[in-house]
């Protein structure tokens, strides 16, 4: 069968509730990479539209709409990408009623019913989908039923009807094989906020799912309830494969890379031994991981950009949102890191429900009172499955159909109007890049680096 995957626009980096910036193409689409090798695999023929990369206009993406036997889409909870992927996917109706659409992703997990729905979908999966997605290509061709199929959700006779088999998280993923990444070497990657900041061919790779932390902001675990790791051989095997396909820049898009440090070390190590010139990002660490020997083995394999989950320069704030890092922990890790040379990037959420307006001054202070690269400020937003979602649902404040609200004093969410977070963050911005200290460090680095890009990155975000 021929399978055209999209890949829907994340739409725009928002800043904050109804202020964003154009992201570009940052990375590939791992999901549906995973899928389409092991469809390849299985004989199909694979072809995948990133959204994010290509701009395609409706009668070419039509004809690719129409040339295909099957067409499958991600779903994430972020409202724009929600919004992005509904609207593809009534596109694909509208060029054929008949063709079937799968969906699968995030939003899928936590809402797998009303997703389909929404979605004027076929088929919905609830949960990791290596599994299953030749089951499901079986069904669709007519050799077995939907219904034999783990965490499967589909339409018959107009009704919505799911498996009897419930979805069971894949714990060995070692036996998954490695994404069929040459399905996007057309596109570009490495772009943020528009900027082209990854050097050469970009890709990412991860070495985990999940997380064993409990932080209440996070919906991860509503998703992924367990947390899942890859050998250091199987990641040693797939980053070989990479750095001899040509790529320049990877980057471990874990949700928390450093967790297993000496999984870490070993990557680390390899990469070193390699000798090759790759330019590593790691796009999210804990605090609590900083250690210099991990540290000095990872700027030896050429580490260039972390990012930190900071959330708050209070400690009563971090407590609350079970973060288990203190401020002095923040302040070491950072200045390690830049005694490293590494590019550290780190998100702050504003408007927790303890949070008061000299909570958020403290915040805004202590951002620019580390040296950090770039910061980026959120609203908090109760995310369908967190601890402070569920924790507001038995309260009454959220409607189980709600899965995305912004911390709202209007409904008890926190101690601040939508209006006033908004201008709260803004605010934030404006301290953090209009000051000077900022200017001083990124000019140095720079001048000393040869290197303009992330002069350029900071420009598009003031401009933003």
């Amino acid at each position: 069968m021929k399978i055209l995957f999209i890949y829907p626009a994340s739409g725009k980096w928002e800043l904050a509730v109804g202020k964003g910036v154009a992201v570009g193409a940052n990375l590939p689409p791992l999901g549906i990479l995973y899928l389409s090798k092991i469809l390849e695999l299985n004989g199909h023929n694979i072809e995948v539209i990133d959204c994010n990369a290509e701009d395609m206009g409706e009668d070419k993406l039509k004809k690719k709409i129409l040339s295909s036997d099957v067409v499958g889409m991600t779903v994430y909870t972020e409202l724009t990408a929600l919004k992005n992927s509904i609207m593809l996917s009534n596109f694909v109706k509208e060029c054929d009623p008949d063709l079937p659409v799968l969906i699968g992703g995030p939003h899928c997990c936590v809402e797998p019913e009303k997703t389909l729905s929404d979605h004027n979908a076929d088929i919905c999966v609830k949960g990791e989908g290596e599994e299953v997605i030749v089951p499901i290509v079986e069904a669709i061709q007519g050799k077995r039923k939907l219904s034999t199929i783990p965490g499967v959700y589909y339409k018959e006779n107009n009704e919505i009807k799911h498996s009897n088999k419930p979805y069971e998280q894949i714990d060995k993923l070692d036996d998954i094989p490695f994404p069929s990444r040459h399905l996007v070497e057309k596109y570009d990657y490495g772009y943020m906020l528009g900027v082209k900041v990854g050097k050469g061919k970009v890709t990412s790779v991860l070495s985990s799912r999940g997380c064993p932390l409990h932080c209440r902001f996070c919906g991860l675990r509503s998703q992924l309830p367990g947390y899942q790791a890859r050998s250091v051989e199987n990641i040693i095997k797939e980053i070989e494969e990479i750095i001899n396909s040509g790529y320049n820049t990877l980057a471990f898009v874990d949700d928390n890379f450093l967790l297993r440090k000496k999984a870490a070390e070993g990557i680390m190590d390899f990469i070193i031994k390699k000798d090759t010139d790759i330019n590593l990002w790691i796009e999210g660490a804990r605090i609590d991981s900083a250690e210099r020997g991990l540290y000095e083995k990872m700027r030896r394999a050429g580490v260039e950009i972390i990012h930190y989950g900071i959330e708050s320069g209070n400690q009563d704030v971090l407590d609350f949102y079970d973060k288990r890092i203190t401020v002095s922990q923040i302040r070491k890790a950072v200045k390690l890191s830049k005694e490293m040379g590494f590019y550290v990037n780190a998100s702050f959420i504003l408007g927790a429900p303890i949070e008061t307006e000299k909570h958020i001054n403290n915040t805004i202070k202590f951002a620019k009172s580390i040296p950090l690269d770039s910061a980026t400020f959120y609203n908090l937003s109760y995310v369908i499955g967190s601890p402070i979602w569920e924790d507001a649902i038995k309260e009454g404040k959220i409607k189980p159909e709600e899965h995305t609200v912004n911390a709202d004093s209007t409904r008890k969410l926190g101690n601040f109007t939508e209006k006033e977070l908004v201008d709260f963050t803004m605010k934030a911005y404006k301290s953090y890049y209009f000051n000077p200290r900022l200017w001083g460090r990124e000019i140095y680095y720079a001048l000393v680096k040869r290197d303009l890009r992330f002069i350029k990155m900071g420009l598009k975000a003031i401009a933003g």
